[in-house]
C-alpha cells in the first residue's frame, strides 16, 4: 500500500498534533499540581529560587542543680540575649516554659530518684538557639 505525499502530511500532522496535545495535558496537570500546591494558579506560575532558610546555631548555656529541701531542687542557668523563651525538660519532657527568670524550682520529686534536666532557649520564631547540656541529680535521704 502506497501513501500519497498529501496522505502523508496529514498523517504527520495528525501525529504531530497528538504530540502537541499530549505535551500540553501534561504540562497542564504539572502546572495544576503547583496550584494545588500552592504553587500559584495555573495560568500564571513563575519559576523561582528555593533557598533552604538555615537555623540559629545553637549558643551553649550553663546548668547548676541545687538540692534545696528534702523533695526539691533548684536549676540556675545562664541567659543569652538572642533567647525569648525557655523551656525546661525533666527526663526529656517539658517541665516548665519561662519568658522572665534564669531559675526554676521543681518541687515534684521524690527521695531515691534521679533525675535528669536541660533548658533550652527558643527565639521568637521558635527556633532553638542555645541550650545546656543535661545535668542530672540523685535525690538520697
Amino acid at each position: 500500500m502506497q501513501l500519497h505525499l498529501e496522505e502523508f502530511q496529514m498523517s504527520y500532522m495528525t501525529a504531530f498534533k497528538r504530540s502537541v496535545l499530549l505535551r500540553s495535558v501534561s504540562v497542564a496537570i504539572t502546572l495544576g499540581g503547583l496550584a494545588a500546591c500552592g504553587g500559584g494558579d495555573s495560568a500564571n506560575v513563575g519559576v523561582g529560587v528555593i533557598v533552604p532558610v538555615q537555623p540559629p546555631a545553637i549558643a551553649p548555656l550553663t546548668l547548676v542543680l541545687t538540692r534545696v529541701g528534702p523533695e526539691a531542687i533548684e536549676l540556675d542557668w545562664s541567659d543569652d540575649p538572642s533567647v525569648e523563651r525557655f523551656v525546661i525538660l525533666r527526663d526529656g519532657y517539658a517541665l516548665a516554659t519561662t519568658t522572665t527568670t534564669t531559675t526554676l524550682i521543681d518541687a515534684s520529686v521524690f527521695v531515691n530518684e534521679t533525675y535528669c534536666y536541660q533548658v533550652r532557649g527558643q527565639d521568637a520564631a521558635g527556633y532553638l538557639v542555645a541550650a545546656t547540656s543535661n545535668g542530672c541529680i540523685s535525690i538520697i535521704p
